[in-house]
């Protein structure tokens, strides 16, 4: 059976994770990727929902193991999908455009897997409260950090490669979970 990997990008703030929760919400045989990650788990943050959060020991191991999909450092932490969170049919979870990429040049290969990118954009303010308010003690320094990583990070990106999604309020958030809905289900590779 097919795999297609709906991905999700945007800079942070940008509420690709709720998108992600809503499109698997609302779609109960789409599957969420759970990715793995060295960083520290955040405020409100859970196992195996959020990340698979690992040392970086046991992510060097899954790497040299060949149990990742994609591995990739993105500020200074390790990121990675480990393969058995990859099933048939559609799976939803939120890259960077470096394991972004990964996993297009994975298509390439495999004539099972399609996959389809979507661009969370956000006004840059909106994206910064949203930061300042999603945990009780923000750490100001890093947030502002991730916002000027993001600006470099995304400078390059292929945009061609991706339809480009907003989610500045909830009538976007409505309006991009419906859109990429319907997307996938017209999609060629479901037939």
């Amino acid at each position: 059976m097919q795999k297609i990997i709906i991905a999700l990008l945007g800079k942070a703030g940008a509420g690709k994770d709720t998108v992600a929760r809503i499109l698997v919400g609302n779609n109960p045989e789409w599957h969420m990727m759970v990715s793995c990650t060295t960083r520290p788990m955040r405020e409100g943050e859970k196992e195996g929902v959020n990340y698979y959060y690992l040392t970086n020991e046991e992510f060097a191991a899954k790497v040299l193991n060949g149990d990742m999909l994609e591995a990739v450092c993105f500020n200074n932490w390790y990121y990675g999908t480990d393969k058995t969170t990859l099933l048939p049919g559609i799976n939803v979870g939120v890259f960077n455009p470096e394991g972004y990429d990964c996993f297009l040049e994975s298509a390439k290969i495999d004539p099972e897997l399609t996959v389809i990118g979507f661009y969370v954009d956000v006004d840059d303010k909106i994206r910064m409260m949203r930061q300042l308010t999603r945990e009780t003690d923000p750490d100001v320094k890093e947030i502002c950090r991730r916002y000027f990583a993001d600006l470099e990070d995304f400078d390059d990106i292929d945009y061609l490669n991706l339809k480009k999604v907003s989610n500045d309020n909830l009538d976007d958030l409505n309006y991009t979970t419906r859109y990429i809905q319907e997307f996938v289900e017209n999609l060629a590779v479901l037939d």
